[in-house]
């Protein structure tokens, strides 16, 4: 007789905490909006493009085929993707480049060699597998004119870093590797992904102190752009609308396959491009760049610093939100603002960066940079 009071009593508390868990759900949906940015009347250049970096298709371990995923990223709107199949390289996913629903499909490999991961953009099909050594399958990716990214280089299959440095750009953030690690933590937002994926999203996110930290540290030495990385193997349709690369083009993307690939692939080279935590807000029209007299230069450049010379760094953030905008130098934060226009007079040579911070309500974590720009190099100034 004693066991059932009880056992009732426990049912009444569970079916209570159920109640207030589902109200609070609830509640934190409801309240959840992205935040849009106001339609940029600026017509270009620079031509700014959304894409999604680093995707698995079922000529590796993705879920889906490309035409499949190619579909899913119009609903987004995206204007291009980027394939990186595992392989040494791999064919089949190379050979699906094209314009597909009106998205621009790119495609490179995701090796295995010596250190880790590494990505291969870009190049043409070589003779031979690339090698297993990490830094030679980085110059055989160059030979063949590519260019190559570190994959996610504290989670997984960790890199180990040697004493030179000879690959292109680093993955700052790799949401593959946040899910996974932050599963158990972010489980009470797990029913999100049936109604708003970006909320769960969003909550597996933490900052990625050792990567940034790690970053700022490779480029004391020839550039390194950083890549914001969905590594999707599914979820395709909930990670496209968080995880984003904006892409600066001097002119409107071509309808031209090749013309468009050699567009987006020469920004990224070039680092003139910025990265987005898209859910937490509508990222389009940011901009940072640096002036010297009269010429402008955008993100990824790297001039020389004259102190004699009117050089001034300058960002625009004119979103209908509010937001803290970071100037970062060599790793140390030099600046911090709200305003939406910012100019910045640098005294001295260094790698400066931007990170923007969103200020009011989002499920994102105030200390988790929602924009990443890639940096301006501003050198020695060589007489």
């Amino acid at each position: 007789m004693n066991g059932k009071p009880k056992k009732k009593w426990i049912l009444k508390v569970f079916v209570f905490l159920l109640a207030l868990y589902l109200i609070w759900l609830a509640a934190l949906l409801l309240r959840y909006r992205q935040p849009q940015a106001k339609p940029s009347e600026r017509e270009g250049p620079p031509f700014e493009i959304q894409g999604v970096y680093h995707i698995h298709t079922t000529f590796s371990d993705g879920q889906k085929p490309p035409d499949k995923i190619a579909e899913i990223a119009s609903r987004k709107p995206l204007s291009f993707i980027i394939l990186t199949d595992h392989g040494n390289p791999n064919l089949a996913c190379v050979a699906a480049q094209g314009w597909k629903d009106k998205v621009l499909v790119l495609a490179g490999s995701e090796l295995s060699v010596s250190r880790g991961h590494l990505v291969a953009l870009d190049f043409n099909l070589p003779s031979a597998p690339f090698s297993q050594n990490a830094e030679q399958a980085a110059r055989e990716v160059e030979a063949c004119a590519g260019f190559s990214v570190i994959a996610h280089p504290f989670s997984k299959v960790r890199w180990s870093w040697g004493k030179t440095f000879e690959f292109s750009g680093l993955e700052i953030i790799d949401s593959d590797t946040m899910i996974k690690r932050n599963f158990f933590s972010s489980l009470l937002y797990l029913p999100a992904v049936l109604v708003k994926p970006g909320l769960y999203l969003l909550k597996t996110l933490e900052r990625p102190t050792q990567t940034l930290r790690k970053w700022d540290e490779l480029n004391a030495q020839p550039p390194v752009y950083g890549y914001i990385s969905a590594d999707a193997h599914l979820f395709y349709s909930g990670l496209f609308s968080c995880f984003r690369l904006h892409v600066l083009l001097q002119e409107p993307l071509s309808h031209d396959f090749e013309t468009a690939k050699a567009q987006v692939f020469g920004a990224l080279r070039q680092g003139r491009f910025y990265n987005a935590i898209e859910a937490a807000g509508s990222a389009r029209g940011f901009l940072f760049w640096v002036e010297r007299g009269q010429a402008k230069f955008p993100m990824g450049s790297a001039i020389p610093f004259d102190p004699r010379a009117q050089v001034k760094l300058r960002v625009k953030t004119l979103f209908p939100f509010k937001v803290k905008t970071l100037f970062i130098r060599n790793g140390e934060t030099i600046l911090s603002s709200e305003k939406r226009e910012i100019s910045l007079t640098p005294e001295r040579p260094g790698v400066y960066r931007v990170e923007i911070y969103l200020q009011g309500w989002s499920p994102l974590a105030r200390n988790i940079p929602w924009i990443i720009s890639n940096p301006i190099f501003l050198s020695e100034d060589e007489k």
